[in-house]
């Protein structure tokens, strides 16, 4: 593995440790807004992680950043699984 892919993990857990302890209180803008104008959230379907987290975790730390790690590591996965698939090989002649 190259260096430059393990720097880039290294600062993608880095995120995932600021998102946990830093902004996991934060209100979105969105939500603001829409409480401003009385907005009331309504799903269209159920989602397997209601707002980021598994149900009877809420608010566990230890498991959002292992969640966070573990869906960061998986989505490199699966680009270098594409990458590699969609890679031109060149022809020898």
């Amino acid at each position: 593995m190259s260096r430059m892919v393990i720097v880039g993990i290294i600062i993608a857990i880095l995120f995932v440790f600021i998102g946990t302890f830093w902004l996991y209180e934060s209100t979105e803008t969105f939500d603001k807004i829409a409480e401003l104008f009385g907005a009331e959230e309504q799903s269209i379907y159920q989602a397997p992680f209601p707002d980021y987290e598994i149900p009877g975790f809420e608010g566990n730390k230890i498991v959002n950043i292992a969640i966070g790690i573990t869906s960061t590591l998986l989505i490199l996965g699966v680009t270098f699984i594409v990458g590699k698939a969609l890679r031109v090989r060149k022809v020898k002649r």
